[in-house]
């Protein structure tokens, strides 16, 4: 550890001292510290002072960690949220996504979590609770083969997460699995965030994963986008152009969490569109930035090329 920082970001470096602390502060007295608060504010402080390759590191990866932090705060502006959709996408996807029984027209969405079997449960259970840990996974591998790739990756991060963020808040709606259990009634905001069918897999293998993470959760009435859906398309659209087999294993990657979301009657087919429509929507802005930026580094001064005819 350098006492005197030098090279790449040694402003960051003195900086972090004030911010860290102050940041620490402010989510103690806004929704209560956790551990992991402590470990993600000292693991960058750590890399602040560890040398400037581990600066440029922090900063790279930066956009993963604030929105991490973020999403703790969401819980404050649930109260400001207008009236919970619970029937509203419930009906639509049996119009939209719905096909004709003997006992009349059934949305697709309930046919496919209706037929459960041990091994799906395996396979979506690790598919959803390793959603994040792909895209970071993803972002580690592309550290050492493409920054800007990257960059990319971490800031679309970012906004696919605050354009879903947002959504949740501006129109709130009930998963299935809230509709399951209390029907398309009046909203009742009591209601704890459940694991749905993903508890088989706890029960499967004897673990509490998904009940922790979900006794945890911010809000229940966030099936529209779906996240999981859209983080795991991120990753794909950003390394799409570089083929080989990465590309279909990003792909086979959406089309398994897209499976597992509907699967574990976390979200209806409608809620894994509307996460790749943010997806799309996010890597497409972060990239045009990009390339905007690009060429105000290459034009610096504005000024315009003559193509001559």
């Amino acid at each position: 550890m350098q006492l005197r920082p030098t090279g790449y970001g040694r402003a960051w470096a003195w900086m972090s001292l004030g911010v860290t602390p102050l940041l620490l502060a402010l989510i103690h007295l806004t929704i209560g510290l956790r551990p992991e608060h402590f470990v993600f504010t000292a693991f960058f402080l750590g890399l602040a002072w560890a040398g400037p390759r581990a600066r440029r590191f922090s900063a790279l990866t930066a956009p993963f960690v604030l929105t991490g932090l973020a999403y703790d705060f969401l819980r404050l502006f649930l109260h400001f949220r207008p009236e919970i959709h619970v029937g509203d996408l419930f009906e639509a996807e049996r119009a939209i996504f719905g096909v004709g029984t003997a006992a009349g027209r059934v949305a697709i969405s309930d046919i496919i979590s209706a037929e459960i079997h041990p091994a799906l449960d395996l396979a979506c259970g690790l598919t959803y609770i390793l959603y994040l840990i792909q895209v970071f996974a993803m972002g580690a591998y592309l550290y050492f083969r493409d920054e800007e790739r990257m960059q990319r990756l971490a800031w679309s991060f970012t906004v696919a997460s605050a354009l879903g963020w947002i959504t949740w808040l501006v129109w709130p709606a009930a998963p299935p699995w809230y509709v399951d259990l209390y029907g398309t009634g009046p909203a009742v905001l009591a209601a704890v965030p459940s694991p749905a069918g993903a508890a088989r897999f706890d029960a499967l293998l004897g673990v509490s994963l998904f009940s922790s993470f979900y006794a945890r959760s911010a809000n229940v009435f966030g099936a529209m986008p779906s996240l999981h859906v859209g983080y795991a398309l991120l990753p794909a659209l950003a390394t799409w152009s570089l083929g080989g087999r990465l590309r279909w294993l990003t792909a086979g990657w959406v089309a398994l969490m897209a499976f597992a979301a509907v699967y574990l009657r976390h979200h209806y087919v409608l809620d894994v569109v509307g996460g790749m429509v943010v997806a799309v929507i996010a890597d497409g802005g972060v990239r045009a930035a990009q390339h905007a930026l690009a060429g105000r580094e290459a034009h610096p001064n504005g000024a315009s090329i003559e193509v001559s005819t």
